[in-house]
C-alpha cells in the first residue's frame, strides 16, 4: 500500500462523518440564522444576531457566563499548574484520584451537591450553627461560585494531567544552567518554566474553556432550566430556545458563541506564542539532558496534595457509603422538610438541615434490593445506556485509529488543512453543535432513535486529535526499519504503530465514555420516548423524586466507569 494513498482507504470514514454531522449541517445552521421562521423562510440577514444581541435574557447570560469563565479559566490555570509542579516531584499516583470527578456522571455527585447547596445543605447548616444568615442560593447574588466549584472540582485532575506532561518535557538541564548562572527560582520560572510551557498552557486554557459549558449538567440537575439570575448562563439560553425549537435564535446565539470563540482562542495563541518566542532568545544551549537527583517533596506539598486528592475522591465515597443506608434513613437525613424519622435533629422554622455521614449506623442492603428486584424501568433504562455506549466507543475507536494514522503518514496535500478543520469542530462547545447535530438528525429522520445520538459521536473528532498527537512523539526509527526490512504500510500500522497506541486508545477510551456514560442534554432533545431514555437523564431526575434508591442505582451506575478508568490506568503505567 502506498502512504501517499494511504488516505483513501482511511481518511474517508472519519472525512465523510465531519463533512455529514459537522460542517455541512454547521453551515446549513447559518442559513437557518438568516430567515425569520421556518415557515415563509425570508431572509433577514443578521435581523436574528442583532436581535439576540439586544435581548435581555442573552445579555444576562453572556455577562454571567462571562464572570464566570474570567473567575474559573484563570484559577484552574493556576491551581492545575502548582498541582503539576508538585506531582513532579513524586506521588504521581495521587493524579488518579484526581482525575476520577472526571469520569462521574453528573447524576452520581448530584444529590452530594446538593446536600452541600441546598437551603438545608450543609453549608446553610454550618452558618446556623455560628449564628450567621443563611444563604439562599436560589436568589443569592454570590451564586455564581457554585458552578466555579463544580467546574474546578471536575476538571483540575485533566488540566493537572495536561500540565505535568509538559512539565516533565522541559529539559532539567535549562535550570542547570539557570541555576549556575545564579538565577533565582523565580526567575527561572519566569525565563524557562513558563516560556516552555506556553503550548501546553494554550492547550490546557483551550480544554478548560470546553469543559466550563459541560457544568451547564450539574446545574441544570441542581437548580433546573430557569434557575437563580445570577446563575443563568449561555448554556441555559441556548437550551430552552432549543426547547421551543427557535432554531433562527438558537442558530444566532451558536454563531455569537463561535465567533467569541474564535477571538479568544486567536488571542490566546498569539499571548502563547510570543512567550514561545521569548523562550527562543534565553541564551542556553543545552547539549544532553543532567539528572536532576532524587526527587522530593516537602511537608506542605504533600498535605496540599493528599488534600485535593481526598476532596476529589468525597463525593464518591459519600455516594457509596450512603448507598448501605435504608431508603426510609435517606429520606429522613436528607429531606429538607421535617419529617417524624428526623424531628429530633437539627430544624430551624420548619426546615430540616441535612444530615451527611460516612458510617451507616445500621447498614443494608435495602437500596440495592429494591432497585434491582423492585425498579425494572430502572434496569431497562440502564441497559439503554449500554446499548449507546457500545457502539460509541466502537466506531469512535475504529475511526479515530485510521484516520490518525492516516493523517500523520499520508502526503495528501490538503490533509493540514482538514484537520484544521477538525481543530475547530474539537474547540465547539457542545450547545453549538447540538444545532448541527438535531438538524441531520432531523433530514436523516433519526430524531427519537439511538442513531442521533450514536453517529455524531463515532465521527467527533477528538479521538482523531488525541491519537495523531501521540503519533508524533512515535521514534520514526520504528518505522524506517519496517521499512528497510520490507514491511508493508498494513503491516507496519498493524505490527509498529497500533502496538504503541495501546496509551492512547485507553485515553480516548476512558474519555469517551466519561461523555457519552454521562450524556444528558442529547438524551433530552433527540429521544422523546421516556422508554429509550438512558439511567443518566433518570439520575439526573431522582432529586425531585425516588431519592430512597438513588445512592445504590449511582453505585451500579458508575461501577463500568470506574472500571474502564482503571483499565486506563493499569495501561497507561
Amino acid at each position: 500500500m502506498n502512504e501517499k494513498r494511504l488516505w483513501k482507504l482511511f481518511l474517508p470514514p472519519s472525512l465523510g462523518g465531519v463533512l455529514v454531522f459537522y460542517l455541512l449541517p454547521f453551515v446549513l445552521s447559518l442559513y437557518y440564522g438568516m430567515i425569520d421562521n421556518m415557515g415563509s423562510r425570508q431572509f433577514v440577514g443578521l435581523q436574528n444576531v442583532v436581535e439576540t444581541l439586544k435581548n435581555p435574557m442573552f445579555l444576562q447570560a453572556a455577562g454571567n457566563t462571562a464572570v464566570y469563565l474570567g473567575l474559573s479559566i484563570p484559577l484552574i490555570l493556576l491551581l492545575s499548574l502548582g498541582l503539576a509542579l508538585l506531582l513532579h516531584r513524586g506521588k504521581r499516583a495521587l493524579l488518579f484520584a484526581l482525575l476520577v470527578p472526571l469520569v462521574l456522571p453528573s447524576g452520581v455527585t448530584a444529590f452530594f451537591w446538593n446536600a452541600i447547596f441546598s437551603a438545608g445543605g450543609l453549608i446553610n447548616k454550618m452558618l446556623y450553627l455560628l449564628g450567621l444568615p443563611l444563604v439562599n442560593w436560589k436568589t443569592s447574588a454570590v451564586a455564581i461560585v457554585i458552578p466555579v466549584i463544580l467546574f474546578l472540582w471536575k476538571n483540575t485532575g485533566l488540566i493537572t494531567a495536561i500540565m505535568l506532561i509538559g512539565y516533565s518535557r522541559i529539559p532539567r538541564e535549562y535550570y542547570e544552567i539557570a541555576a549556575g548562572e545564579g538565577a533565582t527560582p523565580w526567575i527561572c520560572f519566569y525565563k524557562v518554566t513558563l516560556p516552555y510551557l506556553a503550548p501546553t498552557l494554550f492547550l490546557s486554557g483551550l480544554i478548560a474553556v470546553i469543559q466550563s459549558f459541560k457544568v451547564f449538567r450539574e446545574l441544570y440537575i441542581l437548580f433546573g432550566a430557569y434557575p437563580n439570575p445570577h446563575l443563568y448562563l449561555l448554556q441555559h439560553y441556548m437550551n430552552n430556545q432549543f426547547s421551543s425549537l427557535n432554531l433562527q435564535k438558537l442558530s444566532a446565539a451558536s454563531h455569537i458563541l463561535f465567533a467569541l470563540m474564535a477571538v479568544v482562542i486567536l488571542l490566546t495563541y498569539l499571548m502563547q506564542k510570543r512567550l514561545s518566542d521569548r523562550f527562543t532568545s534565553v541564551e542556553l544551549s543545552p547539549t544532553k539532558v543532567l539528572s536532576t537527583g532524587k526527587k522530593t517533596s516537602t511537608l506542605a506539598g504533600k498535605l496540599v496534595l493528599w488534600s485535593t486528592a481526598a476532596m476529589s475522591l468525597f463525593p464518591l465515597l459519600f455516594t457509596v457509603s450512603n448507598s448501605f443506608l435504608s431508603p426510609q434513613e435517606v429520606i429522613n437525613r436528607y429531606s429538607s422538610q421535617v419529617l417524624p424519622g428526623n424531628a429530633d435533629s437539627l430544624a430551624r422554622d420548619g426546615l430540616h438541615f441535612v444530615q451527611m455521614t460516612l458510617l451507616p449506623t445500621e447498614p443494608t442492603l435495602a437500596q440495592y434490593k429494591e432497585f434491582l428486584l423492585q425498579s425494572p424501568a430502572y434496569l431497562r433504562m440502564f441497559w439503554n445506556s449500554v446499548l449507546l455506549i457500545v457502539p460509541i466507543l466502537l466506531g469512535q475507536l475504529v475511526v479515530s485509529v485510521l484516520a490518525a494514522y492516516a493523517f500523520e503518514r499520508s502526503h495528501w496535500k490538503y490533509k493540514e488543512a482538514a484537520f484544521a478543520v477538525y481543530l475547530v469542530i474539537l474547540l465547539m462547545p457542545m450547545q453549538v453543535t447540538l444545532v448541527p447535530n438535531y438538524i441531520t438528525a432531523d433530514l436523516l429522520g433519526l430524531l427519537n432513535s439511538y442513531w442521533a445520538i450514536i453517529l455524531p459521536a463515532i465521527f467527533h473528532p477528538l479521538g482523531v486529535f488525541l491519537l495523531r498527537l501521540q503519533m508524533k512523539g512515535f521514534d520514526k526509527a520504528w518505522v524506517e526499519a519496517a521499512q528497510d526490512c520490507g514491511a508493508s504500510e498494513w503491516q507496519i500500522f498493524r505490527r509498529v504503530i497500533l502496538p504503541n497506541l495501546r496509551p492512547g486508545i485507553m485515553v480516548v477510551l476512558v474519555l469517551t465514555v466519561a461523555e457519552y456514560w454521562n450524556i444528558i442534554d442529547q438524551a433530552i432533545v433527540f429521544l422523546d420516548s421516556t422508554v429509550k431514555q438512558p439511567l443518566s437523564v433518570s439520575l439526573s431526575q431522582m432529586l425531585a423524586g425516588e431519592s430512597g434508591i438513588f445512592f445504590a442505582a449511582s453505585c451500579i451506575y458508575v461501577l463500568p466507569v470506574l472500571l474502564i478508568f482503571g483499565m486506563g490506568k493499569a495501561t497507561t503505567k
